[in-house]
């Protein structure tokens, strides 16, 4: 009978963590901690260190109590179950008014396209899981990467600083002095964990950047039968496994739908009937296909590889939400489905991928080494939906990516979010709002948008910029605008481009003279934020995916 008030504790709503440590499943079914808010204060009125808790440091940080019982002691439940049965200990109020910390799960995908998903509109993708996550969450429709590439986009999520702050590029060099999500969480009782691509550093050891277990090498094997990021999240999953009972975050960062896309055959198999339509896709688009054709030929197959890609992702996904549900985590869990920038066309990034020179033969990497063009090319369909633009330019179509956010009983759910503007670059103060973290940088680019992710519409209180090269230029987003001081070879050409991103999606009508004083006063904000920034970015060229 002791027990008949524990499930109404307020640090525990839709959490069997403390029932399975307990062995008391059959007393307190999962079905059971669906409570009401109203009925939160029905229970015990001394619980400083509830029975539920033990094997987790949530209930100590939330109480400040971690120098008493830091995290090595958390499973110590035999020795503190007597103290936790007792009635004596600390008032109710401050667990009244202390916010639940939840674990986190961000799985992101690579050059994925904002209408890759079924969700979305794709009209041939099977995304069920995808789109299950979506249903009982929040997908953002005006979501955007930190950065048009992959290294840019990945440090402005982990530090909140605009990429092109960086005196170096953080791939060939690190982060220097600033200070990533990941070590903020560890400070503050947080297990972390890193799996899958990486592009953030050199040094990938475990430690780095606040990471326990970092295991982000090589590419996988893009024609498994299993899918080309199984090993990735069969690791991800382990880790969650193995710190179910402490609040953790983890970074699950898969190579799909990167170059080169090649399904393996049962993926095909799924989508042998396919046949593209090209009336179902935007004028974006049929360049797009026009470049598939001349690089491959057969259209159909081409798409049938991409989608295998993404159907594999989706699977994947599936994984995570099924251990959430099994170890009875979901409901204290955010989980995240993104990406980090637009989709690659089949002749590559940037504005390069068009026009009468995208025909060349080879190409150069990073350090100036020659390739030839990837065999697979053809097969680079990313959906980027009405958008123009692909990965390595700063139009919509290389910056917005789909957002998806679930947190039962906090994030709504089956909501489409098309008024709230968010960004990567907001990552590190959101996750850190919602894991009750408050030391962090006063200086950010990003903004914390935790409200937004729990239901607020409102505007953002800072504009987004990037720094997009001859692609074409240095831009901002502030309220409906999308401004551009287009660039040639770092000069500026004295062009700007104006487009109402809200009426005017595809960036077709350029506004700048109809509206010269918007301009005026957007491009002289973009000025002044670039003269804040390092004039060069020192890079090698020596990072690599693969080190094994």
């Amino acid at each position: 009978s002791g027990f008949e008030k524990l499930r109404l504790h307020p640090l525990l709503p839709g959490t069997m963590r403390g029932v399975r440590t307990l062995g008391l499943k059959k007393q307190f079914p999962s079905s059971n901690f669906a409570v009401r808010s109203s009925e939160m204060t029905q229970f015990h009125p001394f619980l400083p260190l509830h029975p539920l808790l033990p094997g987790t440091m949530r209930g100590v940080r939330t109480l400040g109590l971690q120098k008493q019982f830091p995290s090595s002691n958390g499973r110590m439940i035999t020795a503190l179950v007597a103290l936790f049965l007792s009635p004596v200990g600390l008032p109710l109020s401050p667990l009244a008014e202390a916010q639940d910390t939840p674990n986190f799960v961000f799985m992101f995908a690579d050059d994925f396209g904002y209408r890759d998903l079924g969700c979305y509109g794709h009209p041939y993708a099977k995304t069920p899981h995808i789109d299950r996550l979506a249903a009982e969450g929040t997908r953002y429709e005006q979501a955007y990467a930190a950065g048009p590439t992959c290294n840019p986009s990945r440090t402005g999520l982990m530090t909140g600083w605009s990429p092109s702050r960086f005196p170096k590029r953080t791939d060939d060099f690190d982060f220097g002095d600033r200070v990533t999500v990941t070590e903020l969480l560890k400070t503050n009782g947080y297990a972390t964990g890193h799996f899958g691509k990486w592009h953030i550093g050199m040094d990938r050891s475990n430690g780095v950047y606040g990471i326990d277990e970092n295991h982000s090498g090589g590419r996988p094997d893009r024609f498994s039968p299993k899918g080309r990021d199984t090993p990735i999240y069969e690791k991800a999953i382990d880790f969650i496994r193995r710190h179910k009972d402490e609040p953790f975050y983890v970074n699950i960062w898969g190579f799909t739908t990167h170059a080169p896309v090649a399904s393996a055959p049962n993926y095909l198999a799924e989508f042998s009937e396919v046949k593209v339509h090209r009336q179902d896709f935007s004028p974006y688009m049929q360049s797009v296909f026009d470049d598939s054709i001349e690089l491959g030929g057969d259209l159909d197959l081409s798409m049938r590889h991409y989608l295998g890609n993404v159907h594999a992702m989706d699977l994947n996904v599936k994984s995570v939400l099924d251990v959430l549900d099994e170890l009875g985590l979901a409901e204290s869990t955010v989980v995240v489905f993104s990406s980090d920038q637009g989709p690659q066309r089949p002749y590559g990034i940037g504005l390069r991928a068009t026009g009468p020179n995208v025909k060349k033969k080879s190409g150069t990497t990073r350090d100036g080494t020659p390739r030839e063009r990837d065999p697979h090319a053809q097969n680079m369909l990313g959906d980027a939906g009405v958008f123009r633009g692909n990965k390595g330019t700063v139009y919509d179509g290389g910056l917005r990516v789909p957002f998806i956010i679930r947190w039962p009983g906090r994030v709504k759910a089956g909501t489409v979010d098309t008024e709230n503007v968010i960004g990567g670059i907001d990552w590190l103060p959101s996750v850190c709002k919602l894991a009750s973290v408050t030391d962090i940088p006063n200086d950010l680019d990003g903004e914390d948008v935790s409200d937004i992710w729990l239901g607020t519409t409102r505007e953002r209180a800072k504009p987004m910029l990037w720094k997009g090269g001859d692609n074409p230029g240095t831009t901002i987003r502030d309220g409906k605008w999308k401004c551009y001081v287009v660039e040639k070879q770092g000069k500026e050409t004295g062009d700007l481009e104006l487009y109402d991103i809200l009426n005017d999606p595809a960036e077709t009508k350029n506004l700048a003279k109809e509206y010269p004083e918007v301009a005026n006063r957007l491009s002289e904000k973009i000025r002044a934020w670039k003269a804040e920034l390092p004039e060069t970015q020192e890079r090698t060229g020596k990072y690599r995916h693969q080190y094994d």
